[in-house]
């Protein structure tokens, strides 16, 4: 028995090498062959960009509101590129390679001290809102077996990740008709710590999931919000320490580190992205650590580097942006194709999923708008039609879609319908909600105002002091401090901001 079984080992070892060699050719065949295809899919990338850039300076140029954004084009351009299945592989590329490069670019802008409070009730309070509204419609729904039936894990699951907002078409729409400042700041601030919040808050029923646990009960649903919180002061902390020694080292630095750009600018963007990676690795979030990295920055750092390392700053941040932005719709777009074999198109639960979506949307709008009224001052208070207007910019997008790519459900049917009920939610709001938006502000009477002048709004107040700079075009005008904001050779330079606003 034992000689067999040396014979049989002998037997298959001969015959695996006898076909190896032919393994490995065909191995190495089969690698050239895939990087000749990845190679000509970011060749078609690249000009993809170079049109979508084009198509972008375009719409700039123009004094009306564009019919299609930018991100609209990019959607577009992603269906009809039906091969480069291989650049949509790494699901999660969006949401965590790109996505901390737009936040931190956006929390460079100006404008959300004085609306601070609003902002942070929109985005947290109304991204929990929509999460457990949202799921909690849908599993009324399944109830009546008006649609499939999911458990109460997997509907607050996918509330949550489809509460992720992401209005960029509309943000474009904004400063072409000239919308009142006020309602640009709201928008786009609640915009850019709704997804921080909306990633956490799915990550965390995903890990409930994947615990084995189905049902949410009241007493998980306040651990969950207290695990946000958790986190988010972790994040919150996390990032203050390191965003406050790489500021402490640039301030007392040599005074001849200004006459080197690349070294300053160097050190802010490491400390921005030390604070995301040691968030990810702390189990924090990331999203959260670089939504306080682009505040502190922008209040400290860039008061205190050179006026040539500022404009570079700024202008290299709005390049990354304006490109990861784009790759991203255009990523949405492809996956319409990419994942065509992942989706399952339960047209009941979608439509229905997608209505929901707007009800939720409205009670975390509506009712959260008039408490910030009832507490603000009368020239303060959010008029009726600002508030129709962010509930009709609470589209979803790439974003939330990306989040879809990784959902892990008991059941892989209730996964493949999530990630087409997304991708329609996404798809459709991007590009019609982004068409109407120029309408609707017509109709309501906001589109007589100046957002900005020249790309930045600056209302004269001592205790208001805003600026809103253009939401996705890739021209910017800059914000650099004043020479009295900057040491000179010699001079010892200080952490405290600037109190003038800068020109």
């Amino acid at each position: 028995m034992a000689q067999a079984a040396r014979w049989t080992l002998l037997l298959t070892l001969g015959a695996a090498a006898a076909t190896s060699p032919d393994a490995i050719q065909n191995e190495i065949k089969a690698q050239k062959t895939q990087k000749r295809w990845a190679g000509g899919e970011l060749l078609v990338c690249a000009v993809i960009q170079l049109l979508l850039v084009n198509v972008a300076f375009r719409i700039d140029l123009s004094k009306r509101a564009p019919l299609l954004s930018t991100s609209s084009w990019a959607i577009v351009c992603g269906l009809l590129v039906r091969h480069c299945a291989y650049i949509v592989a790494a699901d999660r590329a969006s949401s965590i390679g790109l996505d901390p490069r737009i936040l931190f670019f956006g929390l460079l802008r100006k404008g959300f001290i004085s609306s601070v409070w609003i902002i942070l009730l929109l985005a947290i309070v109304g991204t929990l809102i929509s999460t457990f509204a949202t799921g909690g419609a849908i599993v009324l729904l399944g109830q009546r077996g008006l649609i499939t039936t999911f458990s109460s894990a997997e509907a607050f699951l996918y509330g949550s990740l489809l509460s992720a907002t992401d209005p960029v078409a509309t943000l474009v729409v904004f400063k072409k008709v000239k919308a009142p400042p006020l309602l640009f700041t709201l928008v786009f601030g609640e915009s850019v710590l709704n997804d921080a919040v909306a990633i956490v808050m799915s990550s965390l029923f995903t890990n409930f999931i994947d615990s084995g646990n189905t049902e949410v009960t009241i007493q998980t649903a306040l651990l969950m919000v207290a695990q946000l919180l958790g986190i988010g002061l972790g994040s919150v902390a996390l990032a203050a320490i390191i965003c406050y020694s790489s500021s402490c080292f640039l301030i007392h630095s040599d005074a001849r580190l200004r006459q080197h750009p690349t070294y300053e600018i160097s050190i802010v963007l490491l400390s921005a992205y030390a604070s995301y990676v040691a968030a990810d690795l702390c189990q924090l979030s990331g999203l959260l650590a670089v939504f306080l990295s682009g505040f502190f920055i922008r209040q400290y750092h860039v008061n205190n580097m050179s006026k040539a390392s500022a404009f570079a700053f700024k202008h290299l941040l709005s390049t990354i942006a304006f490109q990861a932005e784009n790759f991203i719709y255009f990523y949405l777009g492809l996956s319409v194709v990419a994942y065509k074999s992942s989706l399952t198109w339960d047209w009941s639960f979608v439509l229905s999923a997608f209505a929901v979506c707007l009800l939720a949307r409205a009670l975390s709008t509506f009712p959260l708008c008039a408490i910030a009224n009832a507490c603000s001052s009368i020239d303060r208070r959010i008029p009726f039609s600002y508030m129709l207007v962010i509930w009709f910019s609470g589209l979803r997008g790439a974003i939330a879609f990306a989040l879809a790519l990784n959902v892990r459900t008991t059941d892989p049917d209730h996964a493949a319908i999530i990630k087409s009920s997304t991708l329609f939610t996404a798809l459709f709001t991007t590009v019609f909600f982004g068409m109407g938006t120029s309408p609707l502000l017509s109709l309501l009477g906001l589109s007589s105002k100046s957002i900005n002048e020249e790309a930045v709004v600056v209302i004269q107040s001592s205790d208001n002091s805003t600026d809103e700079e253009t939401a996705q075009s890739p021209r910017l005008e800059l914000d650099v401090p004043n020479d009295t904001t900057h040491a000179t050779n010699g001079e010892k330079r200080t952490l405290l901001p600037s109190t003038s606003s800068p020109q």
